[in-house]
């Protein structure tokens, strides 16, 4: 029970990062060094690398 409440709580707190995430968006197609771009039906977003990052509706 406890490691289903920590994978929610991560599942949570990624969609909350995604959230925030596109209103920073980067128009261009190009991201820092230690990024890079996620391509949603919407929008784009870069995502630092090793991070968990995903679209929102």
């Amino acid at each position: 029970m406890r490691k289903k409440l920590i994978i929610l709580a991560f599942a949570l707190a990624a969609t909350a990062a995604s959230t925030l995430t596109p209103a920073s968006a980067q128009s261009s197609t190009t991201c820092k060094k230690d990024e890079h771009l996620i391509v949603c039906p919407t929008y784009s977003f870069c995502c630092p690398n090793n991070a968990f990052c995903v679209c929102a509706p």
